[in-house]
C-alpha cells in the first residue's frame, strides 16, 4: 500500500509533462508524447505555400516558414484588398499530428494539422479542420526546398564561438555546424563578440541575417558550409536557443 501511495505523484508528473507540446527539430523522429504520431513522425521543418479561402477577398496566397531552431514566418497576402499584406513569426510547436504557431501581435494562436502528404491543413478555433463546401486550407510542403542550400538567404539563430582566428555558428534546433565567410560582417561579429560573451571561446546566442554560401578550409581541397552574415540582430552572452525556453503558449 506505501508502495503505491509513494508512485502516485510519480505518475502524476509524468502525466503533466506528456501533456505539454514539445519543440520540434529536425531529427529523424518528432519528440511528441502521443503513440500515434502518424505523419508528424517525419522532419516538418521547411516551406509551406498555397492560397487559402478567404471569405472577404479573392484568396490569401500564403507562405510558412517552420525553421530548424522553432522559429517560423508566416507571410499572407489577402488577394484583392488595399492593404493586403499581414506577417507574423514567433516560436511553433508540434504535439501528435498538430503544428501550433504561438501568437503574434494581435493575432491569435494558429494551429494546422499535419496530412499525410506532408502538408498543413488549417484548423479552426476548436481545433477542428477548415470545412467550406469545395474549398481547400491545405498548404503544400515545398519538397524541393532546402533551408540550408547555397544561396539561401533567411534568419539564423544559434551559437556563436570565435577561437583561434576561427569563428564557428551552430544553428539552433538543428545542430548545424557553419564557418562564417570573411565577407559581410564577419569582422564584425568578432569585435561584437569580443565584447559579449563571458569568457573567452566561450559561445554566445546569436541571431543573424544571412546567405549560405560555401569556401575552401586552410587545406585548399575541402569546402565548408558558410554563412555570409548580411545583418547582425543579436547577440546575448547566454547562449540560450528558443527551444530551450518556456512558452507562454504552452501552457
Amino acid at each position: 500500500m506505501l508502495r503505491l501511495l509513494s508512485a502516485a505523484p510519480l505518475l502524476i508528473l509524468l502525466a503533466a509533462c506528456q501533456g505539454r507540446e514539445q519543440p520540434y527539430g529536425t531529427g529523424p523522429q518528432n519528440t511528441a508524447p502521443d503513440k500515434d504520431a502518424g505523419a508528424a513522425a517525419l522532419p516538418l521543418a521547411g516551406i509551406y505555400a498555397d492560397t487559402v479561402p478567404c471569405n472577404d477577398c479573392q484568396g490569401i496566397a500564403t507562405r510558412l516558414t517552420l525553421k530548424p531552431d522553432s522559429l517560423y514566418e508566416l507571410q499572407e497576402v489577402y488577394i484583392g484588398r488595399p492593404k493586403p499584406e499581414n506577417y507574423r513569426r514567433g516560436s511553433w510547436r508540434v504535439r501528435g499530428q498538430v503544428v501550433t504557431l504561438e501568437p503574434s501581435g494581435n493575432d491569435p494562436v494558429r494551429r494546422y494539422q499535419v496530412e499525410p502528404n506532408q502538408g498543413l491543413r488549417l484548423l479552426d478555433a476548436d481545433g477542428k479542420p477548415m470545412q467550406t463546401a469545395g474549398q481547400d486550407y491545405t498548404l503544400q510542403h515545398l519538397a524541393a526546398t532546402d533551408l540550408s542550400a547555397t544561396g539561401t538567404k533567411r534568419e539564423f539563430t544559434g551559437r556563436y564561438t570565435y577561437l583561434a582566428d576561427a569563428a564557428v555558428f551552430v544553428e539552433c534546433g538543428s545542430d548545424k555546424r557553419y564557418a562564417i565567410a570573411p565577407a559581410g560582417l564577419g569582422a564584425q561579429l568578432e569585435r561584437q563578440y569580443g565584447t559579449t560573451r563571458k569568457e573567452a571561446g566561450k559561445p554566445v546566442f546569436l541571431r543573424v541575417a544571412a546567405t549560405v554560401t560555401s569556401q575552401g578550409r586552410m587545406e585548399g581541397t575541402v569546402t565548408e558550409e558558410a554563412l555570409q552574415v548580411d545583418k547582425i540582430l543579436e547577440m546575448k552572452p547566454d547562449p540560450i536557443c528558443p527551444q530551450d525556453q518556456k512558452q507562454a503558449f504552452l501552457k
